[in-house]
């Protein structure tokens, strides 16, 4: 039975500090040759900041939608994508050129999580960083509150 005290979808992010612990490790492993181990749910986006020009490694978790290469930015680093920015990517093993779209508008992230949700089913919300706690396929005004502040980064690779 569903708990109606909590809401109907909510973010199911991972804890900061394991995030930290994490972080480096999946760093290091997407990038050798031992990537095989984790490289089908992720990759390393390495997005240099317009300000600072310091190049931040980010492992995220890597989905595909329509063919359409896709992450989740939840970090303060997707600022640098505001606008589309031209970055490089780690995937499956390999460093490759890539323009990133970043989509902040509530709606169509609301929409795209609704699709992530439609393929994958309410008990593996988790790999989409989101916890659904009713018994059925939440509504897109439910899925919306779920992913307030949340954005999609549109991935195209370029080489």
């Amino acid at each position: 039975m569903a708990d109606t005290s909590k809401p109907a979808v909510e973010q199911a992010l991972a804890p900061t500090l394991m995030v930290k612990v994490v972080n480096p490790v999946l760093r290091a492993l997407l990038g050798s040759p031992l990537h095989g181990i984790a490289s089908k749910g992720l990759m390393v986006l390495h997005v240099t900041g317009r300000r600072t020009g310091r190049v931040y490694d980010v492992p995220v978790g890597r989905h595909e939608l329509d063919g359409q290469l896709l992450t989740f930015g939840g970090g303060a680093w997707r600022v640098n994508l505001r606008g589309g920015a031209d970055l490089e990517v780690t995937i499956d093993g390999r460093r490759r050129r890539a323009h990133a779209v970043l989509e902040e508008d509530p709606d169509r992230v609301a929409e795209i999580f609704d699709r992530l949700l439609r393929g994958l089913g309410p008990k593996r919300a988790n790999r989409v960083g989101l916890k659904v706690n009713v018994d059925r396929r939440p509504t897109l005004d439910e899925i919306r509150a779920g992913t307030a502040g949340r954005a999609i980064v549109l991935l195209t690779l370029t080489d």
